[in-house]
């Protein structure tokens, strides 16, 4: 017999639509859950939508955003020297972000 919540909806159907019915659904079917929760990604519990960036690179990457922000600035306000020293620096950190994906 297929198993069956109270609110009607069976695990079929869950299996089906990947959709449950109530709040109750949950507890009736939680150990399918955690199994097709497993199998989605890679466990139960939601790390959100942004990967794992290690703290190196998360310094990197904001260094990265800093100087573009002054390099803008910089050239709005006519200081090009002063761009052209931010340009070799964002020039550096390109192809170590590109290397770890984060560009």
């Amino acid at each position: 017999m297929d198993k069956k919540c109270v609110c009607g909806r069976t695990l079929e159907q869950f299996y089906k639509t990947g959709m449950l019915g109530c709040p109750k659904c949950y507890e009736t079917f939680e150990d399918e859950i955690d199994v097709a929760l497993d199998k989605i990604q890679h466990g139960p519990r939601h790390v959100g939508k942004k990967p794992y960036i290690d703290v190196e690179s998360r310094r990197l990457l904001n260094e990265y955003k800093s100087l573009k922000e002054r390099k803008e600035k910089a050239i709005m306000e006519k200081r090009f020297a002063e761009m052209t020293e931010i340009s070799v620096r964002m020039n550096e950190l390109v192809p170590v972000l590109k290397e770890k994906g984060l560009l």
